[in-house]
């Protein structure tokens, strides 16, 4: 049987050599946001919103990111 994995980018279990085929199928090439904005306040309230629609783990993920960004780490 082969090993139950995530998706990385739903979330959604699926068999690992079904992720690849998941993915294409499911997710398709990411498409540029809809959303373009030269004012920073707007900028923010996008990303709030987006972090907001994380799971718990994506949003560990992006403050260890953003922590070692700030760091000059990566």
């Amino acid at each position: 049987m082969s090993e139950m994995v995530n998706c990385d980018i739903c979330g959604k279990m699926s068999s690992k050599s079904y992720l690849a085929s998941h993915k294409r199928l499911a997710h398709g090439k990411r498409i540029t946001p809809t959303y373009s904005t030269n004012n920073e306040a707007e900028a923010l309230e996008v990303i709030i919103s987006l972090y907001a629609k994380l799971s718990d783990q994506r949003k560990r993920e992006v403050r260890e990111r953003l922590s070692n960004a700030h760091a000059g780490i990566g």
